[in-house]
């Protein structure tokens, strides 16, 4: 109740005005997409769309039709429309089965997930205190790459929406199960994991890393099953970012013009490892800078488990653009550390880059997939660094936990 008291009525009337469109732009997409056709009406909207309807959650009931017909579908899902291997961890089959999702109830899925991802960004409108702020927010959970998880009905929608209500609750044992879930059903949210046993008071880390290591071992178990995932999961150039997709995309920019780095490719992939260490050595050396009070000790929580998720996805892979949905927690702290003028120019940029990231995979055709490697990288190399004094604070730092350092 207080976030909608806080400011005055203009600020008031931008929050309701942001809530209202953030529910009303998906409702308005959804009509046309159903009514005058699925692929140009997200097209229109800059969405690399494809049929049938929400294609990744398509992929998991026919999983279930596969493994009853006695086939293993993360090695060859024939009842997927393209025969793809299913990419993700067999628990998904379990829950669809519990669950009775066919074919037929896809739909009503996706949307579940699409409702649950609003949500949480209505959680991050309704606690704004500046009009600017409640926009932000708005026009980044609009962007292209969210749109392209709910199009595809992706499942990152749902672990998003497990990590974001984590960090909100104040229970121990729950956010450490919720944690727990999540880890569970993507293996990535590890990393957040392990960044929100570090935020944890020295004192009271014990359940937090239990949790963690039983999610590691889990994951353990199904190793062969993680190397099937991997191995089903594309590098791409289009529509994706990390450490692999840029590789890629030198490779092919490289062929473009006569030349070639083919078998060259590890030397990249040396360079960001040597560009990261560099930065994490210089912040953990030169720990001085100050930090910023925020008026919400979940913003630097979100900030921290949310970035830790982003920066473990760039550095281990190729991901697809619709999992830049996990920046979107950061941008609270980073709005708030605008009002510093310390931090200004940081927070500044890293808001543009963030929007830039987003919504390149809707200029494709335009230079846009350069433009995107380029955010995505100095957005990993951004976070490196405030991650790596977040965490020097935090574990050797005397700084109360509700400060953010920058």
């Amino acid at each position: 109740m207080r976030a909608w008291t806080k400011g005055n009525g203009i600020e008031c009337g931008a929050r309701i005005g942001a809530l209202a469109t953030l529910w009303l732009v998906p409702v308005f997409i959804f009509t046309l997409a159903f009514s005058s056709g699925w692929v140009s009406t997200w097209r229109s909207f800059g969405v690399p769309a494809m049929t049938p309807q929400f294609l990744d959650l398509y992929s998991i009931p026919t999983a279930v039709e596969t493994l009853h017909k006695g086939a293993d579908p993360l090695v060859m899902n024939w009842g997927d429309p393209y025969h793809r291997p299913m990419n993700y961890p067999r628990v998904w089959m379990y829950l669809f089965s519990a669950a009775r999702i066919t074919r037929d109830k896809i739909t009503f899925a996706a949307l579940f997930l699409c409702a649950s991802y609003l949500t949480c960004v209505s959680f991050l409108i309704a606690r704004t205190t500046r009009a600017i702020e409640a926009i932000v927010i708005l026009l980044a959970s609009l962007s292209v790459a969210p749109l392209f998880a709910i199009e595809r009905g992706n499942n990152d929608l749902a672990v998003f929406s497990l990590v974001f209500l984590a960090c909100i609750v104040t229970n121990r044992h729950l956010k450490s199960g919720l944690f727990g879930m999540a880890g569970l059903l993507k293996f990535f949210p590890v990393a957040g994991m392990i960044c929100e046993a570090i935020r944890r008071p020295t004192g009271k880390r014990k359940l937090a890393v239990l949790m963690t290591a039983l999610v590691v071992f889990l994951i353990l178990v199904q190793w062969r099953d993680f190397v099937l995932i991997r191995h089903a999961t594309p590098v791409v150039i289009r529509w994706s970012y990390g450490v692999l997709s840029l590789e890629a995309e030198l490779i092919h920019e490289s062929l473009q013009l006569g030349a070639t780095l083919l078998g060259f490719g590890w030397v990249f992939g040396l360079a960001c490892l040597v560009a990261c260490v560099a930065t994490i050595s210089h912040v953990w050396k030169n720990p001085d800078e100050p930090g910023i009070p925020v008026s919400d000790s979940r913003y630097a929580e979100m900030f921290y488990v949310f970035g830790g998720i982003y920066v473990c996805t760039y550095a281990i892979g190729s991901n697809w653009d619709y999992r830049l949905v996990f920046l979107l927690p950061t941008l609270p702290l980073a709005m708030e550390m605008a009002r510093d003028s310390r931090h200004r120019g940081w927070s500044i940029a890293y808001l543009v880059l963030v929007i830039v990231a987003e919504n390149s995979l809707g200029f494709d055709a335009s230079g846009g997939r350069i433009v995107g490697h380029i955010a995505t990288l100095a957005l990993f190399l951004m976070l490196v660094a405030k991650l790596t004094r977040q965490t020097r604070t935090l574990l050797f730092g005397t700084r109360p936990l509700h400060l953010a350092d920058a």
